[in-house]
């Protein structure tokens, strides 16, 4: 899994642990061909925030699941491509996705219950929320694995 620092370190911890690899598998966020809804903490190892936030969704997690949401983490130190498609410029991010939308989080949610509000008053207004982004695709892959070769410079 890589290094996935203090955030995800946790013995018996339920929060589902998401990646480059994993996320779109697991979520099928860009579809919202799943059934239910995920709420997706993006942080990483060192944020006290960020273990903040991790704490209130494992006390959540009970009553987010029986909203058919599942809370998850995803860690930017094996998620550079997640990081990148959602425009995460701060930590911790959070973000409800369900039914091929997404709403972010405005960083008022502190603890358990602003975590189950926040999710409570996502699903009631499903119409709301940006496109989730899509997966890049192949060329556009092979383009960024150029770009880190031979540097930003225009091709």
């Amino acid at each position: 899994v890589g290094c996935v620092g203090v955030l995800l370190a946790r013995a018996g911890q339920r929060l589902q642990v998401l990646n480059d690899q994993s996320f779109e598998h697991e979520t099928q966020a860009s579809t919202g061909g799943t059934t239910g809804s995920w709420l997706v903490t993006f942080g990483e190892g060192r944020c006290t925030s960020c273990s903040e936030v991790r704490d209130a969704l494992e006390l959540a997690d009970e009553e987010l699941r029986s909203a058919y949401t599942i809370p998850a983490l995803v860690d930017r130190a094996d998620s550079a491509g997640l990081w990148k498609r959602f425009g995460i410029r701060e930590v911790p991010t959070t973000l409800f996705i369900g039914k091929g939308k997404m709403v972010r989080d405005t960083g008022q949610s502190k603890d358990a219950s602003d975590f189950v509000n926040f999710v409570n008053n996502a699903l009631e207004a499903s119409t709301v929320g940006e496109k989730v982004p899509p997966e890049p695709s192949m060329i556009d892959k092979l383009l960024d694995m150029v770009r880190g070769i031979f540097g930003s410079g225009e091709l």
